[in-house]
Parts: C-alpha cells; sequence; structure tokens
C-alpha cells in the first residue's frame, strides 16, 4: 500500500452515517482529504489484480466517530448488509475505495465508495467469511455495537 496524490474529488456525497436516528452526509471530498492509498490486490468477485484507490477504513471511522466500536454496519444501496468487526481494520489497513486505476467510483463501476481487503499484502483476510464483506455501492455506515 502506498501513499498518493490525485486531483481534489467533486464534494459530492459518498455515504451517509446513521447516528442516533439521524443521517449525515460525507462527501468524496472530505474522504480524500484524509489522505490517499494505493492498493494492487485481487478481488474474490472479478479476476485479475486490480488497483485501487482510496483512504484507510480505520480513518474514516476516526472521522465519523465510531472508531471505538466493536463493529460497524455497512448498508449498499441494493439493502445489502455486512457487519464489519473491529479486528478485520486493526488486523491489517483496510481500503474504502473511492477509486479504480486513478478513476473515481461510480454506480457503473460499484461505488461511490467499496470496501476492499489488501489479499496481496494480507493473505490472512483471504477466508469465506471476509469474502462477503467486501461491500460496494456503500450507502450508509453505522454502530454496529
Amino acid at each position: 500500500m502506498e501513499s498518493i496524490k490525485l486531483p481534489e474529488p467533486p464534494d459530492t456525497v459518498a455515504f451517509n452515517i446513521q447516528k442516533n436516528g439521524e443521517s449525515t452526509p460525507i462527501t468524496l471530498r472530505q474522504l480524500e482529504k484524509l489522505g490517499l492509498y494505493r492498493i494492487t490486490t485481487p478481488s474474490p468477485f472479478e479476476s485479475g489484480q486490480l488497483t485501487f484507490e482510496g483512504v484507510l477504513f480505520s480513518d474514516v471511522l476516526k472521522l465519523i466517530g465510531l472508531e471505538g466500536k466493536d463493529s460497524v454496519v455497512l448498508r449498499a444501496v441494493d439493502d445489502y448488509v455486512q457487519i464489519i468487526p473491529r479486528e478485520d481494520w486493526t488486523d491489517g489497513p483496510l481500503l474504502l475505495a473511492t477509486r479504480q486505476d486513478g478513476k473515481l467510483l461510480t454506480r457503473r463501476t460499484q461505488g461511490p465508495t467499496r470496501l476492499v481487503y489488501p489479499l496481496n499484502d494480507y493473505p490472512s483476510f483471504d477466508t469465506p467469511i471476509r469474502k462477503p464483506r467486501w461491500v460496494w455501492l456503500i450507502k450508509a455506515i453505522e454502530s454496529g455495537n
């Protein structure tokens, strides 16, 4: 995983934080100001090595005030839901991808954000239990406990 710089994205909503019954939007610009990283990794759902750019999931959780939780819930636009346990973001650097091959993710390319596990650098993440946690088309993040 390498730190990179890319042109600033538009100030469009990436997802919403659901907290205490309230919904707060987080924009792509807010996310990418946390610092961008690039990883190349295989995906359990696509062939070959894929290159993603985005922000550390742990930094996102700090930004939205959920870093101390035991788990968080990711909700996708198609109502797919996954609980991400703390050990996933503390055992290695998960990436909340905002781009692929330098291009902003769109709904057509499973964006505007998707959770990516760095399988090349952390082979221990390549398990059947973690495969469903590769959530894309994320619309909301909330506390899991």
